[in-house]
């Protein structure tokens, strides 16, 4: 599957595979780089329940994050002091462990799911599935670049179309 935004060509092979099964068991991630949920569809008529709720501190401001001030340093020739600063921000250091430990859950979670829907912003699906193994990212049947953390779980499903409305009608009944 392309990692560009969803066309309705891929969500039309997405709702094919979902059908393909009568009731897959799917995994629905709705992450950004500090949170995410993990909705799951396993058993008809058993409903969409959150599997998963996952936090980090990278909605924390960097100053917050740091143990203690930067590190100085001073100029031989001068007696200014200035502040040493990291390769990579403190945030961006604490999303790219988020998004390592999102991409190990689901990899060790395998087992358990047949199907997988990736809703995170662009650079967070590109950095999942970049972390994920190849059998994992086989699993994938779409991914939406969008940041859907902070809606409910029918708004989801009913964001993502005929494939959510799909896991909501197979799990209230055909």
């Amino acid at each position: 599957m392309a990692h560009g935004k969803s066309t309705a060509k891929s969500e039309g092979k997405a709702l094919a595979a979902a059908l393909g099964k009568r009731n897959p068991r799917v995994w629905v991630v709705v992450a950004d780089g500090a949170q995410a949920r993990i909705l799951e569809s396993e058993a008809a008529h058993a409903g969409v329940t959150v599997r998963l709720d996952l936090s980090s501190d990278a909605r924390l401001t960097g100053g917050k994050l740091a143990a203690g001030p930067l590190p100085r340093g001073q100029r031989s020739a001068s007696s200014a002091r200035y502040g040493i600063e990291p390769r990579q921000s403190l945030k961006q250091h604490e999303k790219a462990l988020f998004v390592r430990r999102v991409a190990d859950l689901l990899t060790g979670g395998r087992s358990r799911y047949d199907q997988l829907i990736l809703v995170a912003p662009a650079r967070v699906v590109a950095a999942l599935r970049e972390a994920l193994p190849a059998a994992v990212d086989a699993k994938i049947v779409l991914t939406r670049n969008s940041d859907m953390t902070w809606m409910s779980v029918p708004d989801i499903l009913k964001r993502l179309g005929p494939i959510g409305a799909h896991i909501q009608k197979s799990r209230i009944g055909d």
